[in-house]
Order: structure tokens, then C-alpha cells, then sequence
């Protein structure tokens, strides 16, 4: 079996993300109109593995993984696909599954679209004018 990515520092999780969309697998008939109205292409429509882990009581036997297939919508952790709050699959969305909410932490987003994956220069400085290490002028005293 192939890994399907590698996860290093600066890879983003959806909990990093300013929206993340809450989806009901309940609800959902797979109609399609949230993924093809999403202005940003933020969430896809595919088929997922859902792993559950079985562990007998007493532990007499081994621990057991069960596995189980489903067809759902998954929300994308590329920044330059990242939801933008705008609400218009929870308008198109026939059953109410889908909503985006607010996330707690947005300041990481910003981080990664800032430095695009790169570290620091040195100094902290990033050649941008926005920046307060780069408005900071320094002059050489002798």
C-alpha cells in the first residue's frame, strides 16, 4: 500500500483552516450541489475509509481493526483552497447537511499564506510592508 502524503510542519489540518464545514452524513443524499456551487472548490464529493478498532473486553483476544466504506464530502486543507465562509452550500443544500462555522483559530491560515510554506528570513523579516520587522530601520552607530 502507497502513502497518499506526507504530513511535515507545514501542512495544515481542517481545524487550522478560519471555516470548517460541518457535514451530516445523516441528512446527505449525495446530490452534488454543495461541491459544484462552492465558489473556492473548499470540499469534494468522494469515497472514504472509515476505520473502527476492536478490542475483545478482558483483552483474551488480539485487537481487531474493522473496516467500512462510505461516500461523503471532505473538506480540503490546500490554502489557495480554503473555505471562505460564504454560506452557499448551505443555500443549495436541499436537507440542511452542510454549514460552514467559524473556527477559533485563524491565525494560523494567515501564517502559512504569508510565508508560503518558507521559513523565516533571517531577522524575522519577510520583505513586506505590513510587517513590523520590516518598518524597523536600522542605522549603523559609530
Amino acid at each position: 500500500m502507497e502513502s497518499m502524503g506526507c504530513a511535515n510542519p507545514s501542512t495544515l489540518s481542517i481545524k487550522d483552516l478560519p471555516w470548517q464545514i460541518h457535514w451530516s452524513k445523516d441528512k446527505c443524499t449525495l446530490c452534488g450541489n454543495c461541491t459544484s456551487v462552492c465558489p473556492v472548490r473548499a470540499i469534494e464529493l468522494g469515497v472514504h475509509r472509515k476505520r473502527v478498532l476492536h478490542v475483545p473486553i478482558g483483552l483474551e483476544e488480539k485487537a481487531t481493526n474493522l473496516f467500512s466504506v462510505y461516500h461523503g464530502i471532505v473538506q480540503r486543507t490546500d490554502i489557495a483552497h480554503a473555505c471562505v465562509g460564504c454560506g452557499m452550500c448551505t443555500l443549495v443544500c436541499p436537507n440542511g447537511a452542510i454549514i460552514p462555522v467559524r473556527g477559533d483559530e485563524i491565525d494560523k491560515l494567515r501564517f502559512h499564506v504569508n510565508q508560503a510554506g518558507e521559513p523565516r528570513r533571517r531577522g524575522g523579516r519577510r520583505n513586506s510592508a505590513d510587517s513590523v520587522l520590516d518598518r524597523i530601520k536600522f542605522v549603523r552607530i559609530s
